[in-house]
């Protein structure tokens, strides 16, 4: 049996290690510590795009299309959007009334916080410590379970239909 904590504690670690030296890897200056955040969303890219590719094969029978879109707001945080849409979510009513989202993977950088992070749109946060092809392999587990949690969201929000393998599985729902 395994007696090691289970973690992903290099992460984590390193994490800590930029709050207690206020630095992000390193780089102390907002420029730099933004350098830093660009480098891991670059690095990160293919890592996404490999477990939404897995989702589209897997749930959206290849109907899936994946886009980027990199967002700042007035005080200079920054976010990278991945983004999995497919025809049956983009037509999904919620049911709250309103569109049901895309899948997402966002990198974020709060320009207040030392250092960014990563999510889904409901999922929590994990940090974001990523420098090289290591660290971004590394990510692969925390991006497959923020895809899981996006996808088990539009499934409650746009209900099963929304999802091509189940109307292929179980066909659409009576009346």
């Amino acid at each position: 049996m395994h007696h090691g904590s289970g973690l992903r504690d290099e992460d984590l670690m390193r994490h800590l290690a930029d709050l207690v030296a206020r630095s992000y890897e390193g780089a102390a200056s907002w420029p730099d510590r933004l350098a830093v955040f660009h480098r891991a969303v670059e690095l990160l890219d293919p890592v996404v795009r490999a477990v939404f590719a897995e989702a589209n094969t897997t749930f959206l029978e290849n109907t899936g299309e994946i886009t980027r879109r990199s967002t700042e707001q007035d005080d200079g945080s920054v976010g990278e959007h991945w983004e999995l849409s497919w025809p049956r979510q983009r037509a999904a009513i919620s049911r709250h009334g309103g569109p049901v989202p895309p899948v997402q993977v966002i990198a974020w950088f709060r320009r207040s916080f030392n250092h960014a992070h990563l999510r889904g749109s409901t999922a929590g946060d994990w940090p974001l410590q990523v420098v090289d092809t290591d660290d971004a392999e590394r990510q692969l587990p925390i991006v497959r379970a923020i895809v899981e949690a996006e996808l088990h969201q539009r499934i409650y929000e746009g209900r099963y239909p929304v999802m091509p393998v189940a109307v292929r599985k179980y066909g659409l729902p009576p009346g």
